[in-house]
């Protein structure tokens, strides 16, 4: 049974929840010129929007989900181990820095690349934020080079303004590719150099190919139209190595192999393996953990690395689940693999 204060608060974040829903449904603001709704090839039929989101919310809002003492043991390095492995790692052909959630830094080829950074303690509107769980490691105050900023989609646990504020102070050249209709908000944030990609457009950065490639997912970001914002994953890679990142997306047998056609194999799959229950609401718009690991097998990476999981509670599913499952899914082919938050591994030298 709730308390009374919990009643109270459960009927506001519902009305709160149902009239963005609302105006997420209507025409709203749009972030482009004029009318520009995605198309999504593979999605699945949503559930029930205005039922289904509203609970949603509900349950995130009053802290049903998952919080800090359901993350794993040893789910994050002290400052002083981060820092170590950090700095150990400058200058590594390949190394991966995992900051929590989907937030990596890419150091490949002489290059840093970080993608989709959320470096506060909080992300989401008003009464619906969520805190971090786990601390953030490592202080971002380490990275000294930043040469791209990838980010996939402008849902709000994906593209947080005050982080892109203060990456915009300290590396005010750093190129940041979006997908369509999202630059308006980056360069609100103090980035000039903005690129808006297409899928399957290519841009190159001194020998290192960026490629955006098809996502199946969605944009939910009041006060803006639903969807009126497009989304992507990219392959980024050098002469040597090729990493996958898939911001957020869900399964498509025919859209994974086509891009595996396309591009030829990864190397690395960065790919979400939290946020998938309940899957019948959660299945047009997310992978769950075997699916994750399937689809980075489908784009030839030899190892797989999980993330979207064990730093927000999005969702049902529990933080430990998200692990067990996805390690549980390598296959010969295809290791599988997590970080603890803030931890760097050197893959290639």
């Amino acid at each position: 049974m709730l308390s009374r204060g919990e009643a109270t608060r459960a009927k506001t974040v519902v009305v709160l929840a149902a009239l963005a829903l609302a105006a997420c449904a209507g025409p709203g603001r749009r972030a482009t010129d004029g009318p520009r709704f995605y198309a999504n090839p593979g999605r699945p039929a949503p559930a029930p929007q205005i039922v289904g989101w509203t609970d949603h919310l509900a349950k995130m809002a009053l802290k049903l989900f998952p919080q800090k003492d359901t993350l794993p043991p040893d789910h994050w390095l002290t400052p002083a181990q981060a820092e170590a492995q950090f700095e150990s790692a400058r200058a590594a052909r390949l190394a991966l820095t995992w900051f929590g959630h989907s937030t990596f830094l890419i150091r490949i080829g002489g290059h840093a690349v970080l993608t989709d950074p959320v470096l506060g303690d909080r992300v989401g509107p008003g009464h619906l934020h969520l805190h971090r769980l786990p601390p953030l490691r490592p202080d971002p105050g380490l990275i000294r080079r930043l040469d791209a900023i990838v980010i996939s989609h402008a849902d709000y646990d994906h593209l947080d303004i005050a982080s892109l504020k203060r990456l915009a102070g300290r590396f005010p050249h750093a190129r940041v590719f979006v997908p369509e209709g999202t630059a308006f908000l980056v360069r609100r944030a103090g980035f000039a150099r903005v690129e808006e990609m297409r899928w399957y457009e290519t841009a190159r950065l001194d020998g290192l190919s960026i490629t955006a490639v098809p996502a199946i997912h969605g944009v939910r970001r009041p006060p803006f139209a639903i969807d009126s914002m497009h989304w992507a994953g990219f392959v980024i890679g050098d002469r040597q190595n090729r990493v996958y990142f898939a911001g957020d997306t869900a399964k498509d047998q025919a859209i994974f192999s086509d891009m595996r056609r396309r591009l030829g194999p990864v190397d690395v799959a960065l790919v979400p393996t939290g946020a998938w229950s309940p899957h019948r609401f959660q299945r047009p718009y997310h992978v769950d953990p075997a699916e994750a690991a399937e689809l980075a097998k489908m784009l030839g990476a030899r190892l797989a690395v999980g993330m979207h999981w064990g730093t927000f509670a999005l969702s049902e599913d529990p933080p430990a689940e998200q692990k067990r499952r996805f390690l549980a899914a390598a296959t010969t082919q295809t290791r599988t693999t997590v970080f603890r938050i803030g931890e760097t591994r050197v893959l290639a030298r």
